[in-house]
């Protein structure tokens, strides 16, 4: 199972921003942001089935560190979610 990201990138201030629209088909992911350590993150539900959804900066599902990637759990399949993310 893979989720489905949709990517789209700028520049705010000193840092880059990367909005990334994710639709879940699985409890956990480790999504891969682009960037090379995320310094910031903001999260907005659009259609959330589960309630308990945990985001990990620079992190694995696993809670190995690895910059860049955004490590999601508790997701039921079909969430639907934004991430506005910043780091360079």
């Amino acid at each position: 199972m893979a989720y489905t990201i949709t990517r789209t990138q700028t520049v705010f201030g000193n840092y880059r921003a990367v909005m990334l629209e994710v639709v879940a088909d699985g409890a956990t992911e480790a999504v891969a942001t682009g960037l090379g350590k995320i310094v910031g993150m903001s999260y907005a539900p659009k259609s959330m089935t589960s309630s308990n959804i945990h985001l990990y900066a620079n992190s694995g599902v696993a809670g190995t560190a690895t910059n860049g990637t955004v490590g999601v759990t508790g997701c039921t399949s079909g969430d639907h979610f934004f991430l506005t993310v910043y780091g360079n």
